[in-house]
């Protein structure tokens, strides 16, 4: 009798439908259990819960940035507001989240909840987020790799404004770039840990 290592992971694809069966086996092959998570509902979960979650937020100084919905049945959401979002907050959109979804027959056995602020190393992602850096230092990193480091002056829908101060054997020059959403790879917030 052929031994298949325990967490085995298979992965196929039907159709446009992904499906991935996660296998447990047992060291013996006498027991086995299996999840099946269809990639449109996943996609259909992330949306449901979006909308939920920007109907909560409609009347407060919060903002969603992110959801992911892995295979695993782990669900992340990533809040933040115009001033930092709280521990207190967080729990109170957990829990608001967590009853809709059994109010609605969403919540399953294998399905977890977390959810925090994006973290201070992530990338910004939505618009609130350049809103709130506005007039503070952030890193853009370009597509075609080049790195910029300035304060981050105006940003809309399409493009950010930043300013770049140089200095050269004493001498500081200004520069101001514009730059569309379509040339940026990444723009973090600017952190200098030197003393």
């Amino acid at each position: 009798m052929t031994r298949i290592a325990k967490n085995s992971v298979f992965l196929w694809k039907i159709k446009k439908n992904a499906y991935i069966c996660i296998t447990i086996w047992e060291e013996d092959l006498t027991k086995s259990s299996f999840l099946f998570l269809d990639m449109d509902k996943l996609t259909q979960l992330k949306e449901v819960i979006e909308k939920e979650i920007n109907t909560y937020f409609e009347h407060s100084d919060l903002f969603l940035v992110d959801i992911k919905v892995l295979t695993n049945g782990k669900v992340e959401i990533f809040a933040d507001g115009k001033t930092n979002i709280t521990i207190d907050e967080c729990a109170k959109i957990s829990k608001h989240i967590h009853h809709f979804l059994e109010e609605n027959n969403l919540m399953s056995d294998n399905l977890s909840l977390d959810v925090s602020s994006p973290g201070m190393d992530e990338p910004l992602k939505v618009a609130p987020q350049f809103q709130k850096q506005l007039h503070k230092k952030v890193d853009v990193v370009l597509k075609n790799g080049l790195k910029i480091t300035g304060e981050l002056i105006a940003a809309d829908e399409e493009k950010i404004l930043v300013k770049e101060t140089i200095i050269i054997k004493k001498a500081e020059t200004i520069e101001e770039h514009t730059f569309s959403f379509d040339e940026i790879k990444s723009v973090k917030k600017h952190f200098n840990f030197k003393l």
